[in-house]
């Protein structure tokens, strides 16, 4: 179980609850020219779906024939399910989405089920199976948001998987290019990623930079006697160049508060969680990056009561649970513990003062989601948790909307006429929400097997209603 208190007496924060002013506190943070505190954003997804008949909630006797909302701060901790009462205490900054799909992921079947759910879930594009390895069409959200949301001087963005069981965390993130980008699996790497640059700075960096600057002043007087052509070329070229060195600086010249090198690989999931969890807090603290994904792996299932059935969540639980009531608990189970584990990071970063006087929670949207609605490979339920962002959304809500989408969807007992509305607008929402103008992320529109055009525009209006 994380300790709260000790780790931001290890970042060296204390003294602010104790009286410490916010301007203070900033003067540790690497924040100049910031108009305010940052807003970032973690993108959260884990293996196998949702079990949706546990996960879902029905209260006051409402049906499924409208859409309709209701507000979680009326509704008792015992009202909750199971998969998400452990984030009751934070049900304030709650918005539980339930009738998205995806839909697009159904018409999409040139490979395996896990890669196209993946792909889809996080890009919104369309997959490619061309090569070796799973592609994109499309990048991924996390990478979209990069040049509203990152510092140049800084880390773009993290990509890190906590891995457990027998299975890795599934990808998330997908450059312009299509490819899957690396992800750290070790707290250590990442700690060194973060302040190694500050604690042991490289001595021929601004060397290099001095050769970098030389060149780049006699390209700028060569420039005019070159085709447009190569001219274009190669100002792209000394752009990346400039940023690459801007970033190098900037992490050689952080100041923040120390924060302690973790000593050995953490032996348990939930250690490994929470390692991940105090350093992601301390790269928003110090404005290291703002914006983070962080896939979850399968844990043991000795880690959710299991082991005693199977040591395989994939294909000995998973694959069964429409098939076997116990395997249905086991997954409820399974997203439970999960949950208990998102929940720790939450009351985390809202124990995290920010450079305005809030937390690092209050200026932070987390965006928990899945590669697959279900672990029988279904797309139909698909059950996104947004996490604050309440300086766009209207937060401390459940909302549902009726499966009316004319895409047909495999379900438990055959295929569905409709699905739900397409999860891409939760994306276009998301993006909104963090800054970008646009009113698409990833397919913009498709035909269903009946030939009705379904369009994945714009933004779930409910979010901000």
């Amino acid at each position: 179980m994380m300790d709260r208190r000790a780790f931001m007496r290890r970042l060296g924060i204390s003294g602010l609850l104790a009286g410490l002013s916010p301007l203070e506190w900033s003067r540790a943070l690497a924040t100049e020219g910031l108009q305010g505190a940052p807003k970032r954003v973690i993108f959260i997804s884990h293996c196998h779906g949702w079990p949706y008949d546990a996960w879902k909630m029905r209260p006051q006797g409402l049906g499924e024939s409208q859409p309709w909302s209701v507000d979680l701060s009326d509704m008792s901790q015992e009202a909750f399910s199971q998969p998400l009462a452990p984030l009751f205490p934070h049900r304030a900054r709650l918005l539980a989405l339930d009738g998205l799909s995806l839909a697009t992921a159904e018409l999409d079947m040139d490979g395996n089920r896990h890669d196209t759910g993946w792909v889809h879930a996080w890009t919104g594009g369309w997959a490619d199976f061309s090569g070796t390895d799973t592609r994109s069409w499309a990048p991924s959200i996390d990478q979209l948001l990069i040049d509203q949301v990152a510092r140049p001087d800084r880390l773009p963005s993290l990509e890190l998987s906590v891995n457990g069981g027998l299975e890795h965390g599934r990808p998330i993130s997908y450059a312009t290019s299509g490819t899957r980008l690396p992800v750290e699996s070790d707290p250590a790497q990442l700690w060194q990623r973060l302040f190694g640059p500050a604690l042991a700075p490289d001595p021929l960096a601004a060397r290099q930079q001095t050769a970098l600057d030389f060149a780049h002043a006699e390209y700028s007087r060569l420039a005019p006697r070159l085709s447009g052509e190569h001219r274009d070329r190669l100002d792209a070229h000394f752009a990346l160049v400039a940023q690459l060195g801007a970033r190098i600086q900037g992490m050689a010249e952080l100041e923040c508060a120390a924060v302690p090198e973790p000593s050995g690989s953490p032996s348990s999931y939930d250690a490994r969680f929470d390692a991940f969890s105090e350093l992601i807090g301390a790269a928003f603290s110090c404005d290291i990056t703002r914006i983070v994904t962080l896939s979850l792996g399968e844990m043991p299932t000795s880690d959710f009561g299991w082991d005693h059935v199977t040591d395989d969540v994939h294909k000995g639980l998973a694959h069964g649970i429409y098939d076997s009531a116990q395997k249905h608990e086991a997954m409820t189970d399974f997203l439970t513990r999960h949950a208990t584990q998102v929940e720790r990071l939450v009351a985390l970063l809202a124990s995290l003062p920010d450079s305005d006087g809030a937390s690092i929670m209050d200026n932070t949207l987390i965006v928990w989601g899945s590669e697959l609605a279900d672990g029988w490979h279904g797309y139909q339920h698909y059950c996104p948790v947004l996490i604050g962002g309440d300086w766009r959304f209207k937060t401390g809500r459940y909302l549902y909307w009726p499966h009316e989408t004319p895409i047909e969807v495999l379900a438990r007992d055959g295929y569905a006429a409709a699905s739900g509305l397409p999860h891409q607008r939760m994306l276009v929402s998301v993006a909104q929400a963090m800054g970008l103008n646009t009113d698409h992320v990833g397919i913009e529109h498709v035909q269903g097997q009946t030939g009705h055009l379904v369009s994945c525009r714009e933004p779930l209006d409910e979010l901000t209603a």
